[in-house]
């Protein structure tokens, strides 16, 4: 027999969340038993031609369901006729079951349905956003297990957010959201490095890594590296990604004057290196699912701080907590951090399940039961 083929939908135009967490999966496959094709409502990938290179397909849909849904099932029927094994659906939140009725009709083998998040993110607007939520709730109401062969979920609290009561908790199955452990082992040479070549020398550096966008709130960050700079002065603060809120988060940055303490260093491939630039690390998210960002930098030895909307499960190190979105408490635990800077160790190791090479196993091995079954 060929290859197992598998289709993952949808990839974003920026490898971060989902996207990255599929990307990542492929990066780790036995590619002599495992074919992965990607499926994308963007117009363009900018590291198309690094996933070609892998092998895989990419198919550009042309439209979202809502916009044109005669057209976009078109296109969908279309790449299931190429026959495969295994659709892996990354899901944040419910519009319709239309992409399981489809496999469905087309008796794809398995089909995952993967949920990533908690809550509605990206929506700043709370009328627009309560409308999404209400027919997500609605939906959600009429899902059952006859939609799908597999539930899986980044942790607990995204597994009530996208099943709720309709699927035995039993029958969701957490898969951590995984990393190169040894890739982000903190890394002396690579700190020095970084902060010599950054003008970081000599400076406390408070780091964060996200999407410019309402979902990370980068606002409250600089409000909160805004009272830090007033204990201490050779404070800085490395911001890593780019979105749509850029400009208006610099604009702010420039409204508190606070503009040339703080680096903008946009999309990295190099982030593994800026955590080890980093002294502390945060996270003041609005909503978030599993970040990844959080065990890389955690694995990475740094002390991180998140809000309390992410999920507890996230905390796999002593170095992690998470706060209610009061700055005066983010201040304060921040600045404990500084104090004791020279004194914490920056070794640490994270439980096996966070490995990608051990996870990739149990994600193949869920896979190949599309030909076993």
């Amino acid at each position: 027999m060929g290859k197992i083929k598998i289709l993952q939908f949808p990839l974003a135009a920026s490898k971060g969340g989902m996207t990255r967490y599929a990307l990542e999966n492929w990066k780790w496959m036995d590619k002599t038993k495992f074919q992965c094709d990607f499926v994308t409502m963007s117009k363009y990938l900018d590291f198309e031609e690094e996933v070609l290179l892998t092998g895989s397909k990419i198919f550009y849909i042309s439209c979202y369901a809502e916009e044109n849904q005669k057209q976009f099932i078109k296109e969908f029927e279309a790449i299931l006729q190429e026959g495969y094994d295994v659709v892996h659906l990354h899901t944040k939140y419910w519009k319709s079951f239309l992409m399981e009725e489809l496999c469905k009709k087309y008796h794809v083998p398995r089909v995952i349905v993967h949920a990533h998040a908690t809550d509605i993110i990206n929506i700043s607007d709370p009328i627009r956003k309560e409308r999404e939520l209400q027919i997500h709730e609605q939906v959600k109401k009429k899902f059952c297990e006859e939609l799908a062969t597999d539930f899986w979920a980044c942790s607990e609290a995204a597994a009530d957010f996208l099943f709720g009561e309709q699927i035995p908790r039993n029958k969701v199955r957490i898969m951590p959201n995984a990393i190169e452990t040894d890739k982000f082992a903190y890394n002396q040479k690579a700190r020095d490095f970084y902060r010599k070549k950054y003008g970081l020398e000599n400076c406390f550096v408070i780091g964060h890594v996200g999407r410019f966008g309402y979902a990370k709130n980068h606002k409250f960050l600089l409000e909160v590296f805004n009272n830090i700079l007033k204990k201490v002065h050779d404070a800085r603060l490395v911001l890593l990604g780019t979105g749509e809120l850029l400009i208006e988060v610099q604009e702010y940055a420039k409204a508190l004057h606070i503009e040339d303490k703080i680096l903008f260093a946009g999309r990295r491939e190099d982030v593994h290196n800026w955590y080890q630039a980093m002294d502390v690390f945060c996270l003041p998210s609005r909503t978030e699912g599993f970040p990844i960002v959080l065990v890389e930098a955690q694995a990475s030895g740094l002390p991180c701080v998140g809000s309390m909307v992410i999920t507890q499960e996230v905390e796999i190190s002593p170095n992690m907590v998470r706060l209610p979105l009061l700055v005066d408490e983010w201040v304060k635990w921040i600045l404990k951090c500084y104090e004791e800077t020279e004194k914490r160790s920056r070794i640490q190791t994270i439980e096996s399940k966070y490995d990608i090479q051990n996870q990739i196993e149990i994600i193949q091995e869920m896979y190949s039961l599309s030909r076993s079954e």
